[in-house]
C-alpha cells in the first residue's frame, strides 16, 4: 500500500483530525470537538489529545500485519486510550473526549464518514457506518425548519448546540452513538466490512470535514467526481474552495451545519499485490 497524498487542515488551535499509515494499513481519527469550555490534556484540546494518542498506538502496534479482527484491534485501542487518559487526569467517562476512528487494513475497515475506494475506469464504492448515515441530516432538519420560519440563526444554533450536548451524554450507551472513547463495549458496535482488492485499486479515507466538499456544499457532483479531484492532485485546491464557501456562509443559513468550518483530513493510498 503506497500513500499517494495526505491533506490535513485545522480550523482550530489544535488539529483534532489525525491521519496515519503503516504497512498494509491507513487510518483517520476524527476527534469530536468539545461543546463548551475544556481543560487542555497534555497541552492539547481533549479531542486533539485523543486523536493523536490513538494514532500513535495504531502506528506502533502491528495490528494490520497480524491479521487480527478489526473489532479486537478497536477494543485494544480503547483500553489503551482509557489507561492513557487516566494517567493524563481524565478520571471518568463523563469527561472523556471522543472520536470517530477509520482504521483500514486490506479487506476490512470500521466506522464513519465517507471513505471511498475505486479502481481505474470503475465507479467508486463508498462505505459509511449505518449509525451515522443520515444522522446529522435528521438533526439539521429542525435547524432548517426554524431558519425557514425566520428565526435568527444565532438563536437556532444555540438551541441546536444544547441538543447536541444532550446527545453527547448518550454516546456509548444503547440510546446513543458508539464512538471511540473509554468504553470497550463500543468495539462490538464498530462497522466492519470486507471487499476484494486488486493491485492498483485506490483508497481514500477522510473526515467529514473534508467530505463537506460534496455535501452540503456541492463543490463536486458525486463521490466519483470527488475522487477524481483527489486522484488528479487537486485535493488542496478543493479544500481551498471549501474554506472559501464556508466563510461566505458564516451565518450557516444557505448551507445549515453545526460549525462554520471543521477540521478536514484526507488520505489517498494505492493498493498493490503485496497488500
Amino acid at each position: 500500500m503506497r500513500v499517494v497524498q495526505c491533506v490535513s487542515r485545522s480550523d482550530k488551535t489544535h488539529n483534532e483530525d489525525v491521519a496515519g499509515a503503516r504497512r498494509a494499513a491507513v487510518w483517520v481519527i476524527d476527534g469530536a470537538s468539545q461543546l463548551g469550555d475544556h481543560t487542555l490534556v497534555e497541552g492539547r484540546s481533549p479531542a486533539a489529545w485523543l486523536a493523536a494518542t490513538a494514532s500513535a498506538y495504531l502506528a506502533r502496534t502491528p495490528w494490520a500485519e497480524s491479521g487480527r479482527p478489526i473489532r479486537d484491534v478497536v477494543r485494544e485501542l480503547i483500553l489503551y486510550v482509557r489507561e492513557a487518559g487516566r494517567h493524563a487526569g481524565l478520571a471518568d467517562a463523563a469527561g472523556f473526549p471522543s472520536a470517530n476512528p477509520q482504521p483500514r487494513a486490506p479487506g476490512a475497515r470500521p466506522p464513519r464518514t465517507l471513505p471511498a475506494r475505486r479502481q481505474s475506469c470503475s465507479r467508486a464504492a463508498a462505505f459509511v457506518d449505518p449509525q451515522f448515515d443520515g444522522a446529522e441530516e435528521r438533526l439539521l432538519d429542525a435547524v432548517r425548519a426554524e431558519l425557514d420560519r425566520g428565526v435568527a440563526p444565532a438563536t437556532v444554533y444555540a438551541r441546536a448546540q444544547a441538543t447536541n450536548r444532550e446527545r453527547r451524554i448518550q454516546r456509548n450507551t444503547p440510546a446513543g452513538l458508539w464512538v471511540l472513547a473509554d468504553v470497550p463495549e463500543a468495539a462490538e458496535h464498530a462497522f466492519v466490512t470486507t471487499v476484494p482488492i486488486t493491485s492498483g485499486m485506490e483508497l481514500v479515507v477522510m473526515s467529514d470535514g473534508f467530505a463537506r466538499a460534496l455535501h452540503p456544499f456541492g463543490l463536486v457532483t458525486d463521490t466519483d467526481a470527488l475522487l477524481d479531484e483527489i486522484a488528479a492532485g487537486r485535493a488542496e485546491a478543493l479544500l481551498d474552495r471549501l474554506r472559501t464557501a464556508e466563510r461566505a456562509d458564516s451565518a450557516r443559513v444557505a448551507f445549515p451545519r453545526f460549525s462554520i468550518s471543521d477540521d478536514a483530513t484526507m488520505l489517498h493510498a494505492r493498493l498493490s499485490r503485496t497488500d
